[in-house]
């Protein structure tokens, strides 16, 4: 299908617009190192706290890097599918999603993931400000009032000034809007793609001197750090063991990465890319841990938030404040990448004809703010955890599931692009809805609730904390086998997948 400014010919308006048509293989032009690149960009201090968060649960250094890597792994057979097809078709998500929930029914995903990227949106940007604060505060001298604090928590800074955190939050808003607001698709995204080519760079050379500048500053701390006994494996850890590797598994890419991957040049640079996952990922998880492991043995305490640790133990204070500058650079690139491009995809989605991407990043930025998901991380750890990025995982999981089975198992790879954007085609299934991939979806997100709620099962406890997987694994198997069993004419791939 080609792309214009006019609608083609047998195309539905309402599901057409240039931006979200098939990028067209000329303006195919990320390489291996830019899609490498948003990997590198998204390792950023928001994942050096999960690694310290790991510590703070009471897992040693090897437990975290194991459950990590776990994650990593699980996470990129998906990934991999997904971005198969954003590639070979040239679509976004919501476009993809057509092919299985239907031309209506990709509202539903949709709109999942429009919640969570914003509710995220407000997490980056509150660590985002936190950076520019404690970098202002550095650098008028008052790195020693912040160690005297004693604890050091996410929401030491915004108690401590609230006006001027505020005010930081309003400056990160504006930034991240500005540079939204320039990243046209019509023009291969240009502002994202210097952020991809640039930022994995940023990433690597800053996160690599703090974490080896803080290793050889508090080099005596070390060994007892290396040394911590790991977290028996009882009944009550368990269940905080999977709560910690659903965060290790990167739900939200798994559904978004295609906004992104839709821009790749072939399937070879998309594989090479994804090799930033695993490694860059890893390292800085590795990072985070290690740093709150060696503040734990100098104070006694578990800091896990990655701004307070540059800013409370790092020396000397301008080049902390230097640091602080650079990670506020990279929150505000991953979470453009991760939460904010995705909500604005889904909301041309829902009315192509109406919203454009300018008007689309306007009305994301306002209810990012509006939602203010980061109150939870503000109460520490294990409840931003526990229920955030647990709920999460239960909401994704099953669209996940039904994703790959689809894709991969019933369609092999193969679509028909034209009919994802008509109103009577192939996936039109039950008027515009797939009511197999909803109820496929709805089972295991409906178990889990109810596991939340109070019902006992055998077993419960753990299928509620590995929510992603378990809902996975069931939606999964459930669309499956109802697709094949009960509309077998909904399940069979095209003869030939068209491309553009």
């Amino acid at each position: 299908m080609a792309t214009s400014t006019s609608v083609p010919e047998g195309v539905a308006p309402q599901l057409w617009n240039p931006e979200i048509a098939p990028v067209p293989r000329e303006r195919q032009t990320w390489g291996t190192w830019t899609l490498f690149g948003v990997w590198a960009s998204i390792a950023a201090p928001s994942s050096m706290l999960v690694g310290s968060v790991g510590i703070t649960f009471g897992f040693n250094l090897w437990q975290v890097l194991v459950i990590a890597l776990i994650g990593d792994l699980l996470t990129l057979i998906p990934l991999v599918a997904q971005s198969h097809g954003a590639i070979t078709y040239g679509l976004a998500e919501p476009q993809l999603d057509r092919t299985r929930f239907g031309v209506l029914g990709t509202y539903v995903p949709s709109w999942a993931r429009f919640v969570v990227g914003l509710g995220f949106w407000g997490v980056q940007t509150f660590l985002i400000t936190e950076a520019m604060v404690a970098m202002i505060l550095l650098l008028a001298g008052q790195q020693h009032s912040l160690v005297a604090l004693g604890s050091l928590t996410p929401a030491t800074l915004m108690h401590r000034d609230p006006v001027l955190f505020w005010l930081m939050f309003l400056a990160a808003t504006l930034g991240q809007y500005l540079i939204l607001w320039s990243a046209q698709p019509l023009l291969s995204a240009p502002s994202l793609r210097w952020l991809s080519r640039w930022m994995p760079i940023i990433a690597v050379i800053v996160l690599t001197f703090v974490f080896a500048d803080f290793v050889l500053r508090y080099h005596r701390y070390l060994p007892a750090t290396l040394a911590m006994r790991p977290a028996a494996l009882t009944s009550a850890a368990i269940p905080l063991a999977l709560v910690f590797l659903s965060s290790n598994i990167h739900a939200t890419q798994v559904i978004s990465w295609p906004d992104m991957m839709r821009f790749g040049r072939s399937v070879r640079s998309m594989l090479l890319g994804q090799i930033g996952l695993p490694v860059i990922y890893t390292l800085t998880v590795l990072y985070g841990a290690l740093m709150t492991g060696i503040v734990h043995s100098i104070t006694g305490k578990s800091v896990y938030d990655p701004i307070l640790l540059v800013a409370g133990f790092l020396r000397p204070s301008l080049l902390a404040a230097v640091v602080l500058l650079a990670y506020a650079a990279l929150l505000m690139n991953t979470n453009i990448f991760s939460n904010a491009v995705p909500p604005v995809y889904d909301l041309n989605n829902t009315w192509p004809h109406r919203l454009t991407w300018r008007r689309g990043v306007t009305i994301v930025t306002a209810i990012g703010i509006a939602i203010g998901a980061w109150a939870l991380y503000a109460q520490g750890a294990y409840v931003y955890f526990n229920t955030w990025i647990l709920y999460v995982a239960s909401l994704l999981g099953p669209f996940a599931g039904v994703i790959f089975a689809d894709y991969v198992v019933l369609r092999r790879g193969r679509l028909a692009v034209d009919d994802i954007f008509r109103l009577h085609g192939q996936y039109t299934f039950w008027r515009g809805f797939n009511p197999i991939a909803l109820i496929a979806v709805a089972v295991p997100l409906a178990l889990v609730l109810a596991l939340n709620l109070g019902l006992s099962l055998p077993g419960g406890v753990y299928l509620s904390k590995a929510s992603w997987l378990t809902g996975g694994l069931i939606a999964g198997v459930i669309y499956w086998a109802l697709m094949r069993l009960a509309a077998p004419e909904w399940a069979s791939p095209p003869a030939a997948g068209t491309g553009r």
